[in-house]
């Protein structure tokens, strides 16, 4: 296999195009050669073409932040850009990825390819595939022995969610989920935040594609969970649809007794009425809720507190907001209960 030339000339034009490096047919070994038609027939047209560009987008290319800081560019993993990085990969090292997962899905069952095919119809990040590292701090990274093909609970239970919030019979709510999901929690969940200082510069990365040593790091099935995670929260919402949350619970995404979403700094419910009412009608820079992490980003992060993790995340208000700015949840306790010791008149 090689088609090297074809990847490094479609990276080096001036638009990149990911069609132009997904006719690899000819290239293939007669083993790989047979997994990819088992998958072929298998897959409808639309599913097929998704298929070739999320294989070779896992593969070989990466889209690392420009040198200004101020967009991502596509590059192939053995770019000049990456040398000395441990997210640098030789051609013949991506061509083992490509080899290792084209084989785990030539033989999944038919229950686990039937989720895979979920990805190319229900996809939120381009070229979407459960494809994610091992370890993290790998070094280096970019391996067959450190990428893996993963089909967990927590990431079936990510799609069984996209499947159920586009589904208008079953959820009354479907144009406010589609609308929340496809605008601020797939930018919060998948891509980092604007970083210009420190050692490691980022704006707007995959996360599991930024340095991995950078705080705004984190593994592909973690950001799928915090997205489980925001989907369910907004079902919890005071005042939110009955039959979307009974339709939820008899699935069993959703537990049958469950308290009100509240504001991790006011305490307030959060009321599902204003949060649809935004999500639906924004104002350009302004926004009722955000999604925040509880405390600021560690990438030592060891038990989920401090990382970017469905743990250290969640919705919160704008009041909320407003208070916590940069301030972990211990903080923002102290400086409420210092609030509250100096100012006597609010002891009602």
């Amino acid at each position: 296999m090689d088609f090297k030339q074809i990847i490094d000339a479609a990276v080096n034009s001036v638009r990149f195009r990911i069609d132009e490096c997904i006719d690899f047919e000819d290239c293939l070994e007669p083993v790989q050669s047979h997994e990819y038609n088992i998958i072929k027939h298998k897959l409808s047209v639309k599913e097929f073409i998704a298929f070739r560009r999320s294989l070779i987008r896992n593969s070989f290319l990466i889209e690392p932040v420009n040198n200004t800081v101020t967009s991502t560019k596509v590059e192939a993993h053995w770019s000049r850009r990456l040398k000395g990085d441990v997210r640098y990969s030789s051609y013949d090292t991506c061509v083992e990825i490509f080899n290792k997962l084209l084989n785990k899905i030539a033989n999944l069952s038919t229950d686990d390819f039937n989720m895979l095919k979920e990805f190319f119809n229900r996809t939120v990040v381009p070229y979407e595939m459960p494809v994610d590292y091992i370890d993290r701090f790998a070094s280096p990274i970019h391996t067959a022995q450190n990428v893996d093909l993963f089909l967990s609970d927590e990431i079936k239970d990510c799609i069984t969610m996209r499947r159920f919030i586009r589904d208008t019979h079953r959820n009354p709510a479907s144009e406010v989920f589609q609308a929340i999901l496809a605008d601020k929690i797939k930018v919060k969940t998948y891509l980092t935040d604007r970083a210009l200082t420190g050692d490691y510069k980022t704006n707007r990365e995959k996360r599991w594609e930024a340095h991995p040593n950078s705080v705004q790091y984190a593994l592909r099935r973690n950001c799928m969970k915090i997205e489980t995670k925001l989907l369910l929260q907004i079902a919890t919402f005071e005042g939110c649809d009955i039959g979307l949350v009974n339709n939820l619970q008899h699935d069993g995404l959703l537990s049958n007794h469950f308290d009100y979403c509240k504001c991790p700094i006011t305490g307030d419910n959060i009321q599902y009425k204003e949060f649809a009412d935004d999500a639906l009608h924004p104002t350009h820079g302004k926004s009722k809720f955000q999604v925040v992490h509880l405390n600021p980003l560690k990438a030592s992060d060891t038990d989920g507190a401090n990382g970017h993790t469905a743990d250290n995340i969640s919705w919160i208000s704008e009041d909320g907001n407003r208070i916590q700015g940069s301030l972990s949840m211990d903080e923002v306790d102290a400086l409420l209960k210092r609030i509250y010791k100096n100012r006597p008149e609010l002891h009602v």
